[in-house]
């Protein structure tokens, strides 16, 4: 899997992120939640952010950011902040952190009636680092009901998955059969 941070600079992106923020930051307001500058720093560079996000390239753009070195413990309580606070999926699978999906919606009360938020399948692409995440909600239900059924508790709803994506599938399906 490539380890280069992918960053959004297109204008779209950043005003689609800038309304992303907005939402986070109200949703924290209304929660009493505190937001601190350097949380709000972290929001932003992981809001620029695709595919699995590695504490140590936030880390990095925050002393670019910063023009100073900054502890490793700060990225890491930071971004755990955020995956507390639902911005942010912990994967330890990935040994990283991937944009909780559903924070690019204004999610009325229906995601939260469903426990959508915190059930997701991961689907991580080995080639190019893209990731998607899927609730298929009632996958989750049937599941839940076959571990509760069994007497096992879960202690987090992820199920990560590694694999290609469709974009990198391509040059792969484009080369078989074009020697025959």
């Amino acid at each position: 899997m490539k380890e280069t941070m992918n960053v959004n600079t297109d204008n779209a992106i950043l005003l689609s992120n800038a309304a992303e923020k907005s939402r986070i930051l109200k949703q924290c307001r209304q929660n009493n939640v505190t937001v601190t500058a350097l949380r709000i720093q972290v929001l932003d560079i992981v809001l620029r952010m695709t595919g699995v996000i590695k504490a140590y390239q936030v880390l990095s753009q925050m002393q670019q950011d910063n023009n100073n070195t900054v502890a490793p413990p700060t990225a890491y309580r930071t971004l755990d902040f955020w995956a507390e606070h639902g911005v942010l999926h912990k994967i330890p699978a990935v040994n990283g952190y991937i944009l909780c999906r559903h924070v690019q919606h204004e999610c009325n009360s229906h995601c939260h009636n469903t426990g959508a938020h915190h059930s997701a399948f991961i689907l991580v692409c080995t080639g190019c680092g893209r990731v998607d995440e899927q609730s298929m909600s009632q996958e989750w239900v049937a599941l839940r009901q076959r571990l509760a059924d069994s007497g096992f508790s879960l202690n987090e709803e992820h199920i990560v998955l590694t694999g290609l994506c469709r974009h990198c599938q391509q040059p792969l399906s484009a080369g078989i059969g074009s020697n025959h």
